[in-house]
């Protein structure tokens, strides 16, 4: 079992070397169950919205680009599993200012839910008009996920003038990281209801 120091390092060296990271087991089962019940009653209590496209006034609905619910966590929440999330994804924050001096100041983070039949087509992580966006992250909360259920993120990267398509099953427990200034990826169709929380790692404003 790698300690939270070693899964930050294997983190690291991916995006070094890739542009993009997976870590297995970043959460735990537990934890991945506590946040899927306080999903579930955020959910249920009508929390959640549908996802739009764009940036202030560009903001608009389309349904053809992406169909994912989601609900922003508020980063003082007092929920502990919210805690837990938020605690650990500044501890990598903090790993990353001290040992690559990223600058990062801020963090945007939020639940989201596919529906069967919902998807996300290719795009990247940034706005034109508001910089600051320099990592994503994803935290995958799907126990019992098989190929079957579809819903896959697809990163694509370019290796000798080639583009390669990189394709990552959304596994409870799996934390995904990428440049968000530099891959396009995608969400496949989700053939069964998946949740995950997705953040950003802001360096201005």
């Amino acid at each position: 079992m790698l300690t939270q120091e070693q899964k930050f390092e294997l983190l690291i060296e991916g995006i070094v070397a890739k542009g993009y990271a997976v870590c297995d087991d970043f959460l735990e089962p537990s934890e991945v169950e506590n946040l899927l019940t306080t999903f579930a009653q955020r959910y249920q209590a009508g929390k959640f919205k549908e996802a739009s496209i764009g940036k202030q006034s560009e903001v608009h609905k389309a349904a053809l680009v992406r169909g994912d619910e989601i609900l922003w966590l508020e980063t003082n929440s007092v929920d502990a599993s919210e805690r837990m999330l938020l605690d650990k994804n500044q501890a990598f924050v903090d790993y990353l200012n001290q040992t690559c001096y990223l600058g990062i100041i801020d963090t945007e983070i939020h639940f989201a839910k596919y529906d069967v039949g919902k998807f996300y087509r290719r795009h990247r992580d940034t706005f034109q008009a508001q910089k600051g966006r320099i990592l994503s992250v994803i935290y995958y909360l799907n126990p019992n996920w098989i190929p079957e259920n579809g819903g896959n993120l697809i990163i694509y990267t370019e290796e000798n003038g080639v583009e390669k398509s990189i394709v990552i099953a959304p596994l409870a427990g799996r934390l995904v990281c990428f440049e968000s200034e530099k891959l396009d990826h995608e969400v496949s169709e989700a053939f069964a209801e998946r949740f995950s929380v997705t953040g950003w790692l802001l360096n201005r404003g």
